[in-house]
């Protein structure tokens, strides 16, 4: 139905950040997935002792993935223009956002 890929951010002196990407089955869309996995790395990232959790590239468009990481608590930080080659080969926004996940 779906998955996704915990890992740190960077090493070193930024290891305590963590990066995650995510992937729903276009069956499975609107089960509420993707909320039960972002949830779960979560509750992963904590575990395994990363203070953040940090999304790089999440494509401005992308409004349903925005409004999930928002909900859940994830603040936007800003924008990098055309920061995403999409696949028909046009240029796209990307957003980055970040959530303190504890300590």
């Amino acid at each position: 139905m779906g998955l996704y890929i915990l890992h740190p951010n960077n090493i070193g002196r930024c290891g305590h950040i963590c990066n995650a990407s995510y992937a729903v089955s276009s069956d499975a869309r609107g089960r509420q997935i993707g909320r039960k996995l972002v949830e779960d790395s979560l509750i992963q990232a904590k575990h395994h002792n990363f203070r953040i959790m940090q999304f790089n590239a999440v494509v401005a468009g992308n409004t349903r993935a925005r409004r999930l990481y928002e909900s859940l608590g994830f603040v936007p930080l800003g924008s990098i223009p055309e920061g995403f080659l999409m696949k028909d080969g046009h240029f796209e926004d990307i957003v980055l956002y970040y959530k303190n996940v504890g300590r």
